[in-house]
């Protein structure tokens, strides 16, 4: 939900939706696993029919109501619910590593796609994302790294054009009172094993005509957003460590009675830090 949770989780699949934006342009567009439907309603401005579709039926009934003027179905992504060469752009944003039989989603996407159509699909990075966690994530089946994401999506599709989803810093000088904005991106290396995530464009034609986006995110002030962040973060480190001085304190005093005394000079007592107890 974009209006809830983390604002650069949110950031990221807003993103991705504005990326796939212009490639909507007069077509017919489906979204499978559209969720809540925010993403439907910035295709369908683009679009001229946007048909979301998500296995979950609460889902399914929110994205009714965010999108009234789309359409949306119940249906599984490995079986999706439309004829043949019936679409013109399929969108898939983090769904295939949710998928035991991901190979579906992909053969699925070729299948519903008439000629020239393209499909648009988003992954993490398995190596960078694993290493920003603690633990596995539950809900993903399969992940990939680069390789092997292009060769999954290669089975279905001759051509496929890989762009890096990452967080970066960047700076805004806005007015406010104009409708387009340029944008200047310094030249940098791709390095795939870095990437956050891969957006890719597939389809069975030579790809024309696909941009690169810079996302700025209204409100744009990441950085008010992180120094907030931050001040929660030292308020938190201040409270643990409050309690960890009152413990210690505690500690010491208990360890500085006589019997633990006792103890000590018989080396009895556990090895514990010489300035505790006395």
């Amino acid at each position: 939900m974009p209006s809830t949770g983390d604002p650069d989780v949110r950031n990221e699949h807003l993103a991705r939706y504005h990326f796939a934006e212009p490639l909507a342009h007069g077509k017919r567009v489906l979204d499978a696993g559209c969720g809540a439907g925010y993403g439907c309603e910035i295709l369908s401005r683009s679009a001229d029919l946007t048909l979301g579709v998500d296995l979950s039926s609460d889902a399914v009934r929110q994205a009714s109501r965010a999108a009234p003027g789309t359409a949306f179905a119940r249906g599984d992504c490995k079986s999706l619910p439309v004829a043949d060469a019936s679409v013109d752009l399929v969108v898939a944003f983090e769904v295939i590593e949710h998928l035991e039989a991901w190979g579906r989603l992909v053969s699925e996407a070729a299948r519903v796609l008439a000629p020239g159509g393209a499909f648009v699909a988003s992954t993490p990075n398995r190596p960078y994302y694993q290493s920003t966690r603690t633990e596995p994530n539950p809900f993903h089946v399969r992940e990939f790294d680069h390789l092997e994401f292009r060769a999954a999506l290669a089975t279905e599709f001759e051509h496929c054009r890989m762009f890096f989803q990452n967080h970066v810093s960047a700076i805004s000088i806005s007015s406010g009172q104009t409708q387009a904005a340029r944008g200047f991106v310094e030249p940098v290396g791709f390095n795939p094993e870095n990437a956050h995530f891969f957006v890719a464009v597939c389809s069975s034609q030579p790809l024309e005509g696909l941009a690169d986006l810079a996302y700025i995110p209204n409100p744009g002030n990441v950085l008010r957003a992180r120094e907030q962040h931050i001040r929660e973060l030292e308020r938190w480190v201040t409270a643990l460590e409050s309690r960890h001085a009152t413990v210690e304190g505690r500690m010491s005093r208990e360890l500085s009675r006589w019997p633990y005394r006792a103890l000590r000079w018989l080396r009895l007592a556990p090895r514990l830090p010489s300035d505790w107890g006395g």
